[in-house]
């Protein structure tokens, strides 16, 4: 009984519990309905399956999805696809606070839809309109047909075809005919993804045409024109009138019809009467092969023609004439004429002709009265057409008159025709005359003479002064129809031109004549005729001009310039004068001066190039000859005194007065040691000549060569004068101009130079070889064009200077130019 009591505790605990996430599905959301699926089949309770007695479920739905209370899962009808969650907790029954909760997933998937393609047709074109089909009356969704409200239609209108939002299928107004397709496309509401397209095809067809036949008329053929019709007023396209826009009008014209292209139809101008028929087609513009075709009838009737008398005049007998056209008043279809329209008849009565074109002739030398004449025309068209009307037409004699002239002034040497027609200026019947209608009649008047053609002639040498002469002008109609006129003639004097003179240069030794001043005067333009002038002059010193004209330079006239005056007067008009001066050059001659000039130029020919002369190089000689005096030279020859040096050429034989030669000789030289020692190579060339009458001249010329540097000519430098009376003025650097050697030392100097008739052609004051050079151009004074370059020839130089001591000296000679 010893006891003890004690007490034990022992601490219950729930099992664990685990409810596992769950996933179901794919569910067809419009059907919706059981999951398929037990949230509990995966749970568990103290580690193994949940008996479902054992747990609670609770859960609150979410969404399309429900977690019942025996675990099951419902998904809600017309639930749009995709996946959607709810959760739910497990209790244990014997432990309400133990407890798990889960989540469970279902995927949700739209239903199957299928739009499919439709058929329409036939519809008719022009109307359009409602195909007659539901696009969706073919559609399925889940396998079932279409319910409207389920779905959405997007179309995009495809040439006239539209689908319509509620199905219907409508075709757009004025459609060509034929196949037209469009596609649509219809999506779930639920689902607007859930799409499908089909196609609508569509048969267009195009509406009744129907081109009903037309008359016209009647028309007047002449005018012709419109018609008064529209061919289309009658047609129809899809039983109703005819808009014309909506057809297209086609025809071939035939004979002088043609249907228009807006229906109205054409009746040539100028149509013969009769019934004429065209065809013409129209077609659908909507449809080009939509056609139907009628025909045009029109009647065409002749115009109303009236030909009516015409009265003319009064006309010129004398020269008749045309009337203007009897068409003038004629009428066709009430309008004048056109004369292309009618053929015009008559037949010529007296002096009146009808001529085709409806004017009427007089003709030409008619006498005075009234004539008449009968004329026919008839419609070209229509050739029955006609009528008939008189013209009459009065003529009456022609007014003449002669009216006065003058004329000039008229050279009275010349003479001749007084440059006048002196029916120019008078009338018959208040026009100019034609000669062929007029007789002139006149007597002769001193110098005058009226020719029968109208001209008048002046006599030759006839004395300047005032003439007249009268002339009278009958009709040849109607010879006493007359009249008279004065013609005044001015006659006036030649021109006379006595123009000045120079000659020259003239031997003052000698004197003699010069040839006559009568060469270059004038009389009337011409040179004068010496038997048509007086000459009259006073001698002048040594000149003296003769009758002839010739001038006579005295014997022992001191060289100079000379003048005198001469005066010729015409002998047919002693007053006619003018005036002259005779200018002469008096020079004294000089003897005959040959003279020649050598120039040579060495030119070192470096081999190497290493500028310095070796042994064997060579120095090339070229010769410039000039023959400087105022004689022709020939046999004209170089010599050369350098020993070794080769010397090629040969004479010239004949060297012109100023005439240069460059191309006779030439001449090589080797070098040598000695002269490569010495520093130069030294020589002198010589040339001589001869004239005609056996005068040898001679010239020599020497040239060093300094070894290594360039050739050097060496010119003399003196006060010797030496004149080169040579120049080639062609700018080719040889003698361009004229040189004077010496002259530098003289700078009070003058040169002048005279061409071979003593014209004065150059002159200079301080001559100098450079700026104040003659050149071959012309800068004389008197008759010769300054600037002007000289033709080649010979030439006569003055050279005047004064030395250190102011005394004067003079050289002269001849001097050539050669271009």
């Amino acid at each position: 009984d010893n006891c003890s009591t004690a007490t034990v505790t022992v601490t219950v605990v729930a099992a664990p519990i685990k409810a596992v996430n769950d996933v179901a599905g794919p569910i067809n959301g419009i059907v919706g309905g059981d999951a398929g699926i037990n949230v509990l089949d995966n749970d568990l309770l103290n580690g193994v399956k949940v008996t479902p007695s054992d747990v609670k479920i609770t859960s609150t739905p979410n969404g399309p999805l429900t977690v019942n209370t025996d675990g099951t899962v419902t998904v809600a009808e017309n639930t749009k696809a995709g996946e959607y969650t709810v959760d739910y907790t497990i209790c244990e029954v014997l432990n309400a606070d133990n407890c798990s909760t889960a989540t469970v997933t279902v995927t949700v998937v739209a239903a199957a839809i299928k739009a499919v393609n439709d058929v329409a047709g036939p519809i008719n074109g022009i109307v359009g309109g409602d195909a007659g089909i539901n696009v969706l009356d073919n559609d399925l969704l889940n396998g079932v047909k279409v319910t409207p409200s389920d779905v959405k239609i997007t179309s995009t209108p495809n040439g006239p075809l539209t689908v319509n939002t509620d199905g219907t299928v409508t075709v757009a107004e004025n459609t060509k005919a034929g196949e037209y397709t469009v596609d649509y496309t219809i999506c779930e509401v639920l689902n607007a993804d859930n799409c499908s397209t089909a196609t609508v095809t569509v048969t267009v067809v195009a509406a009744p045409i129907k081109a009903v036949n037309d008359v016209a008329g009647p028309i007047n053929g002449i005018v012709g024109g419109d018609a008064g019709i529209n061919v289309l007023d009658n047609d129809l396209l899809n039983g109703v009138k005819v808009t014309p826009s909506d057809v297209k009008i086609t025809s071939t014209p035939n004979g002088p019809l043609t249907v228009n292209t807006d229906g109205t139809v054409t009746v040539a101008p100028n149509t013969k009467a009769g019934e004429y028929t065209v065809d013409y087609t129209i077609c659908e513009v909507l449809n080009a092969d939509n056609c139907s075709t009628a025909t045009v009838t029109v009647t065409v009737v002749a115009a109303p023609i009236d030909a009516v008398n015409d009265v003319a005049g009064p006309i010129n007998g004398t020269t008749g004439g045309t009337i203007p056209s009897v068409f003038t008043n004629d009428t066709l279809n009430g309008v004048p004429v056109n004369p292309s329209d009618v053929v015009l008849t008559s037949t010529p009565n007296g002096p009146l002709k009808v001529n085709p074109n409806g004017t009427v002739t007089v003709a030409a030398n008619t006498p005075a009265g009234t004539y008449t004449v009968d004329y026919t025309i008839c419609e070209v068209l229509n050739p029955n057409n006609c009528d008939t009307a008189t013209v009459t037409v009065t003529v009456v004699a022609a007014l003449i008159d002669a009216v006065n002239d003058v004329a000039g002034p008229i050279n009275g040497i010349v003479g001749g025709d007084a440059g006048i027609n002196v029916l120019d200026n008078d009338l018959l019947n208040g026009v100019k005359v034609t000669p062929s209608d007029v007789k002139i009649t006149s007597t002769p008047n001193g110098p005058l003479t009226v020719n029968t053609d109208g001209t008048v002639t002046v006599a030759e040498n006839t004395k300047a002064g005032e003439y007249t002469v009268d002339y009278t002008i009958c009709e040849v109609l109607n010879a006493d129809n007359c009249s008279t006129a004065t013609v005044t003639v001015t006659v006036v004097a030649a021109l006379i031109d006595a123009v000045n003179d120079v000659a020259g240069p003239i031997n003052g030794t000698t004197g003699g004549t010069i040839p006559s001043v009568f060469t270059n005067d004038t009389l009337n333009g011409v040179p004068v005729n010496p038997s048509d002038v007086v000459l009259t002059s006073t001698p002048n010193g040594p000149l003296t001009v003769n009758p002839n004209g010739t001038v006579t330079v005295a014997a022992n006239t001191p060289a100079g310039t000379y003048t005198v005056d001469y005066t010729i007067c015409e002998v047919l008009n002693p007053n006619n004068c003018d005036t002259a001066t005779v200018t002469v050059t008096v020079i004294a001659v000089q003897p005959d001066s040959p003279s020649i000039s050598i120039v040579k130029t060495a030119v070192f020919n470096d081999r190497n190039n290493d500028g310095f002369a070796q042994v064997g190089e060579t120095i090339t000689y070229s010769f410039l000859i000039t023959n400087t005096g105022n004689m022709p030279l020939s046999n004209v020859t170089v010599t050369d005194n350098l020993s070794g040096l080769v010397l090629t050429g040969s004479p010239i034989l004949k060297l012109e007065v100023g005439e240069t030669n460059s191309t006779a000789y030439s001449a090589t030289y080797a070098v040598t040691l000695l002269d490569i020692q010495l520093g130069l190579v030294t020589n002198k060339a010589s040339v001589t000549g001869s004239t005609l009458n056996g005068t040898v001249v001679k010239d020599d010329t020497q040239v060093e060569m300094v070894l290594n540097e360039e050739p050097i000519v060496l010119p003399a430098v003196n006060c010797v004068i030496e004149v080169y009376n040579a120049v080639s003025p062609n700018g080719d650097g040889n003698n361009d101009f004229f040189r004077i050697d010496g002259l530098e030392c003289y700078s009070e100097n003058r040169v002048e130079i005279y061409n071979r008739w003593g014209v004065l052609v150059f002159e200079r004051d301080g001559y100098n070889n450079s700026d104040k050079s003659f050149k071959g151009i012309s800068e004389g004074r008197v008759t010769v064009n300054q600037s002007e370059g000289l033709p080649t020839g010979t030439y006569y130089y003055i050279l005047k200077y004064k030395d250190n001591e102011a005394k004067g000296h003079e050289k002269a000679g001849y001097l050539y130019i050669n271009r």
